[in-house]
């Protein structure tokens, strides 16, 4: 049978408690060796001390690995474990102190050879099963430690994962209330550009959805994600959204972002700026030093701005702080505004 945990532990602290009490003796015997034999007789006792406490321990520690499940049964403990404990240690008594190792062991001649033996082989049995007790409890009060840090820590991810779902549940009805809107616009105005829009649009959605479960993606799953995302937006507004992304290719393999983060700074850059063919609103998307994305576009404020609906950054701020303990960081003045995303290293 397979030892649990905690029994592995009492064996370990039990063998190493016996072990440096037997180290201790064979000192003491070496010592009194080279000290010719003036504590010969102590050496005899400690020795007999030794080996009796060394006994107990065994037999105690050896009822306790053939009784695992009843550790938590007191009064199951006392029959299968107590009893017989005091039962196999008086009886190893009495054979030991009738043997030629206690004779060997004893100058003096034994007064009470019943009585003596078992009132021995008693007390230290108690103390070794108090000892043992005393391990288990605090074995005990650790594995519940234990128990009670997993158990919190689990209970703190699965709220942060329920965070993080309603978080991105927010996303998909943002979006797409703001692409039927501009869908609705461009069939009244352009129907042909509002075919190629419906159809890029089925195409992002389906890729979106296959990310959804995601909390973090891969930076060239992202930056596809936001280039269609954009690609969609040049059929409603042409010429006047102009972007560029430069980012080295070989960090958009082995990067991650938070799934949609990216998606989010370009669709709050292009709802609160005004964009015409004379004053088009310019994107830059950029890798910079130490591990940022630069998301940065030029100020052209509407004369009318939609309100804010409370997701857009502060959405992607509350997921930053989620996954990495970290916050997006903002720049902004008159002519500029910049978001940089820290970038996820696996």
């Amino acid at each position: 049978m397979p030892l649990t945990r905690q029994n592995r532990q009492l064996v370990r602290i039990a063998g190493s408690v016996n072990l440096l009490l037997v180290v201790l003796c064979i000192v003491f015997a070496i010592y009194v060796a080279y000290d010719n034999g003036a504590y010969q007789d102590l050496a005899k006792k400690v020795v007999r001390f030794t080996l009796t406490n060394l006994l107990c321990w065994i037999v105690n520690v050896a009822l306790v690995l053939a009784m695992p499940g009843l550790s938590k049964w007191k009064g199951a403990r006392w029959l299968f474990v107590y009893l017989p404990s005091y039962l196999v240690i008086i009886l190893l008594g009495l054979l030991i102190s009738h043997s030629f190792l206690f004779v060997y062991l004893s100058n003096e001649p034994m007064r009470s050879p019943i009585t003596g033996p078992i009132f021995f082989v008693i007390g230290f049995n108690t103390l070794s099963l108090v000892g043992i007790e005393l391990i288990q409890s605090r074995l005990t009060q650790a594995d519940i430690r234990a128990d009670y840090n997993d158990m919190r820590a689990e209970l703190r991810i699965k709220s942060l994962e329920a965070q993080q779902e309603k978080l991105k549940s927010q996303l998909h009805p943002h979006f797409l209330f703001n692409s039927l809107t501009a869908l609705k616009t461009l069939i009244r105005k352009e129907p042909a550009l509002a075919e190629e829009y419906l159809l890029k649009l089925s195409g992002f959605l389906r890729f979106s959805i296959s990310h959804n479960e995601q909390n973090v993606v891969p930076l060239e799953d992202e930056l596809r994600f936001s280039l269609d995302y954009l690609e969609m937006q040049k059929i409603r507004f042409r010429n006047a959204l102009i972007y560029v992304i430069e980012v080295p290719d070989a960090l958009r393999a082995e990067a991650l972002l938070p799934v949609f983060s990216l998606q989010l700074t370009l669709e709050n850059a292009i709802k609160h700026n005004q964009l015409t063919q004379d004053s088009p609103l310019r994107i830059s998307i950029r890798y910079v030093e130490p591990g940022l994305l630069l998301v940065e576009n030029n100020i052209q404020t509407r004369m009318s701005a939609d309100p804010a609906s409370g997701v857009g950054l502060k959405n992607l701020s509350d997921r930053y702080r989620l996954l990495i303990h970290e916050d997006i960081s903002i720049e902004s003045n008159s002519e500029f505004f910049r978001v940089y995303l820290k970038i996820i290293r696996p």
